[in-house]
């Protein structure tokens, strides 16, 4: 063993980890790209692989579509899943793909109207182009070489070092707006067959490509990570999107087991509704096989928890293994989860005066997100109230740092559901101060006369509900205790909540509890108001997915 090379690669973990986990982000940025950024590496050590959903996402029949919310992780199992069984991955620039591809259908459309099956022909292209690089980049011994060279003399000199796969891919699209701009009296075939960056033509290189990607054990998967910001930029995204889902169906239908070469894409569940509509035919378009997202609160704090052993670990040493033996002293089973629990104090104070297990109070204050509980925890352990550090968080510096993370996160999911429900915020805030945390169904319908929200919104009374269940503002109420009102949220279903208006209490989630009634607390807390406590947050609680059926075993 060459100790002096194991050294160097411990330390060299160490200071990348040192630049991903930090004093003021503990556990890391929010948002996975900021991680990759930082280098593959350091995202492969802070990516967890120990829930169901990565397991499906790397099962022998990967799905074609990631679905998930804003802040699951979607593009983490994108990028973590390429561990798995050695799957070559292809992970384009996803911004910079679709901004050429959208100047190509400008190009184009100046003197011809694109139908979206020339859409999907562009798209086709694309994907060829990229698989022909990697294939090319990526020759082995097995390969036939007469085949090759045809690969290698198409590419010419784009195949060079410092040429990635998300640069080759736009080099194309450009070369291909060159070629229409060039022979606009040419067919449409020919304007793709006749791109050539060498000696040989695209559609003889597009004929070696099956034969050397056929010959490889494991065809590679081009993956079309989500836009952080798509739910804006939807309108003018249609035309690449319904040629992408029209392309991504032919391939689904054509080319069984992945062969030369399959595609994974990556799409957000609050504007699945939206991305159904923007489908020609959604029955053709839509195929293959789907994994929506969904995490338990054990998931998330072992998650959490190795994210705080890898910062103490990697910054303070000497604290982690004390807090390593008093993690030994608890109850929990899972390692991680202990560690993250010895750093907290046995119990808190809530802003109701509730007394509280703190890892329930962290967790009710998410929608079950990775995201969520990352923000707020990086909120909690960077604060040094009353003498609060990250081996040793007191009580004050729970309380506050949620209160500044939800300030956040509130935000961030009304921005998600945006192109969906434009007037949401607006129509929130109409609801201020003017109910309980719980309350009778029908009493919302009165506020919502009262505030004129359907003019505002032009929903509905159910249609208004609904939109609320979807935020994961509002859920329905199912049990009470002595403490909290126990309620279902739509996020932890896969179909939607329907509240009887006469019967159902419903419950504003907590995280909107103090951004609807900041003012009222004082007055809820001398009414000993009850606290809702979400369905699936109970850190001991059972794998809800498997209750539902959401998850194969």
């Amino acid at each position: 063993m060459d100790l002096a090379k194991d050294r160097h690669t411990e330390l060299s973990d160490q200071n990348g980890l040192k630049r991903v986990l930090t004093p003021q982000q503990p556990f890391g940025p929010i948002v996975t790209e900021d991680v990759m950024n930082l280098g593959r590496s350091n995202a492969g050590q802070l990516f967890d692989r120990n829930n169901r959903v990565y397991a499906q996402s790397v099962s022998d029949s990967p799905p074609t579509y990631i679905i998930g919310r804003k802040g699951a992780g979607k593009t983490a199992f994108l990028i973590g899943s390429d561990v798995a069984h050695d799957q070559p991955q292809i992970v384009l620039t996803t911004e910079d793909v679709y901004h050429e591809m959208l100047k190509v259908f400008h190009e184009y459309g100046r003197d011809h109207e694109l139908f979206v099956g020339h859409r999907a022909d562009l798209w086709q292209a694309l994907f060829d182009h990229v698989a022909l690089f990697h294939a090319c980049r990526s020759f082995d011994s097995n390969d036939p070489q007469e085949s090759l060279h045809v690969l290698t003399s198409y590419l010419g000199n784009s195949a060079e070092n410092g040429m990635n796969e998300t640069l080759a891919a736009t080099r194309f699209l450009r070369e291909l707006r060159k070629n229409i701009s060039d022979t606009r009296s040419t067919g449409f075939r020919d304007v793709i067959d006749n791109v050539t960056l060498g000696r040989t033509r695209f559609a003889d290189a597009r004929a070696a490509l099956r034969i050397v990607l056929g010959r490889r054990e494991r065809p590679p998967i081009i993956v079309m990570d989500n836009l952080e910001d798509l739910h804006l930029r939807l309108p003018e995204l249609r035309p690449v999107l319904a040629g992408l889902f029209r392309c991504v169906g032919r391939m689904i239908s054509a080319n069984p087991g992945n062969r030369p070469y399959g595609v994974q894409i990556c799409l957000p569940s609050e504007l699945w509704d939206l991305i159904h509509d923007i489908a020609a035919a959604p029955e053709k378009d839509l195929q293959g096989r789907y994994l929506t997202i969904y995490w338990t609160a054990r998931e998330l704090l072992r998650l959490t928890g190795t994210r705080l052993h890898l910062f103490l670990r990697t910054r303070h040493p000497d604290q982690l293994e004390l807090l390593q033996r008093r993690a030994d002293g608890n109850d929990e089973t899972d390692p991680s989860i202990a560690l993250l629990r010895a750093a907290l104090p046995p119990r808190i104070h809530s802003g109701l005066d509730i007394d509280e297990d703190p890892l329930a109070y962290l967790l009710r204050h998410t929608q079950l997100l990775p995201r969520h509980l990352i923000q707020i925890l990086n909120s909690v352990f960077s604060r040094h109230d009353r003498g609060s550090a990250p081996w040793n968080v007191t009580p004050v510096a729970i309380i506050a740092g949620t209160r500044h993370a939800e300030r956040l996160l509130v935000p961030g999911i009304l921005s998600a559901y945006k192109a969906t429900f434009p007037k949401a915020a607006e129509a929130l805030q109409r609801l201020t101060g003017r109910l309980e945390i719980s309350f009778p169904a029908r009493k919302l319908h009165k506020v919502y006369n009262q505030q004129g929200i359907r003019k505002l919104t032009d929903l509905d009374f159910d249609e208004f509900l609904s939109m609320l269940f979807t935020l994961g503002a509002l859920g329905i109420r199912f049990d009470q205790t002595g403490r909290y009102n126990k309620a279902h949220f739509q996020y932890t279903f896969d179909y939607p909540l329907v509240a009887q208006e006469e019967s159902d209490h419903l419950c504003f989630h907590p995280l909107f509890t103090r951004y609807l009634m900041e003012r009222s607390l004082p007055q809820l807390r001398a009414r000993q108001a009850h606290a809702t406590y979400p369905y699936g947050c109970d850190p001991r609680g059972e794998d809800y997915r498997g209750t539902f059926g959401y998850l194969d075993s």
